[in-house]
């Protein structure tokens, strides 16, 4: 019987099946979220952003405060990271519906039938097991009264490649295995529950910090699987914990880093300036913008070394730049001011080839273009 049989059974093999399962709370687990959000029922949302940042982005500071709204409640960049010596795990899940302004962006990438772009991504001793969304429940789990909202992502970790055909280990003399579940990266969601076939799920050794400061690129939209985000590649990459406080739409607001997370932080990516392409703007005031921004980042991470990554390419015809835009500038100015403040400046337009396959709708980049970001500032970076 297959792991999401013993779980939404209600017959007696089944809830003696279950006893026999190792089940353990995820909030033990949650990787790369700044708060973790109590709710009833024993159900926790994980925070990318803390209470004065989540105000910051929905105040009148803001270029557009309901998206911001809608964006900062993704989970993007967050995991659940353990070791199990189990051939299958589960996890109890509540997705958000998907924000308008998501829905906006990739329903252009489809032609008839919507597809998710977006779901939880397993990965397995360092190997991707792709990425679905959680199978959705008509009736409450049997030691749960609600069911509104509830689903289970349920995944093999062996036999890669034959979901439904997995040979089991004997419990206690299976394989270790490092397991990573990646929450997704274009809505929100809640977690309650680990559930694995094994004899142990344990926590895995706490990383030291990569914190991305972003837009929609940087939230990864487009990449289709939160695991291929150009920021869970390259901190994969580098072994370290992402944080990933990007939200679509997102300019250079100083406000929004009241409250960012410092401790244990390494390394500070800054990935912001292309929304200015999309609406008019005033080169004084994006410069002031600038500066005050990457100010107040030199001022929290004084011993961290910070990267500011310039706006990337984009197909003009696809993705036309407003006509009282000063997008053009901005380039010119964070090279400027950013070096001014001791942080190394990476160009955008040499990090992913201006060509459809490496672009999904003429400015996000495809699965293509993620992985092409991660590999080249890894590059860098090294």
């Amino acid at each position: 019987m297959r792991l999401f049989e013993v779980l939404t059974s209600g017959t007696s093999h089944a809830s003696v099946a279950r006893s026999m399962l190792q089940c353990a709370l995820a909030a033990d687990f949650v990787c790369g979220a700044v708060e973790l959000e109590e709710l009833e029922g024993g159900w926790v949302r994980p925070q990318r952003f803390d209470q004065a940042q989540r105000r910051a982005l929905q105040s009148c500071l803001a270029w557009h405060p309901g998206l911001y709204r809608q964006m900062a409640r993704a989970t993007s960049g967050v995991c659940l990271r353990f070791a199990t010596d189990a051939t299958e795990v589960a996890l109890t899940v509540r997705l958000d519906e998907e924000p308008r302004g998501t829905t906006a962006v990739v329903s252009k990438l489809d032609s008839g039938r919507r597809r998710p772009h977006d779901g939880i991504s397993a990965m397995v001793d360092g190997k991707p097991f792709g990425c679905e969304l959680p199978q959705a429940l008509s009736r409450p789990l049997p030691w749960m009264d609600d069911a509104e909202g509830q689903a289970i992502f349920s995944t093999p970790l062996e036999d890669h490649g034959n979901k439904r055909a997995i040979t089991m280990s004997i419990p206690g003399l299976g394989k270790r295995h490092e397991v990573c579940l990646w929450l997704p990266n274009l809505r929100g969601c809640e977690v309650r529950e680990i559930w694995a076939d094994g004899t142990y799920i344990e926590a895995m050794p706490t990383r030291r910090r990569m914190l991305v400061l972003g837009d929609s690129i940087g939230q990864g939209f487009c990449a289709d699987d939160p695991l291929l985000a150009w920021p869970a590649l390259l901190a994969e990459h580098l072994s370290l914990e992402l944080v990933n406080q990007s939200v679509g739409g997102q300019v250079f607001q100083p406000s929004s880093l009241m409250g960012a997370v410092v401790d244990d932080t390494e390394l500070v990516i800054i990935e912001l300036g292309g929304n200015y392409r999309h609406e008019p703007c005033a080169r004084s005031a994006v410069q002031q913008d600038i500066r005050a921004f990457l100010r107040e980042v030199s001022r929290a991470y004084e011993d961290v070394r910070c990267v500011v990554v310039t706006p990337t390419g984009h197909n003009s015809s696809l993705s036309p730049v407003h006509a009282g835009s000063c997008v053009r500038e901005v380039s010119r100015m964070l090279q400027r001011t950013g070096r001014e403040m001791g942080m190394q400046v990476v160009d955008g337009l040499l990090l992913i080839d201006n060509e459809d396959a490496a672009l999904a709708d003429g400015e996000h980049p495809s699965t293509i273009g993620h992985v092409q970001i991660a590999s080249r500032l890894a590059a860098v970076l090294q």
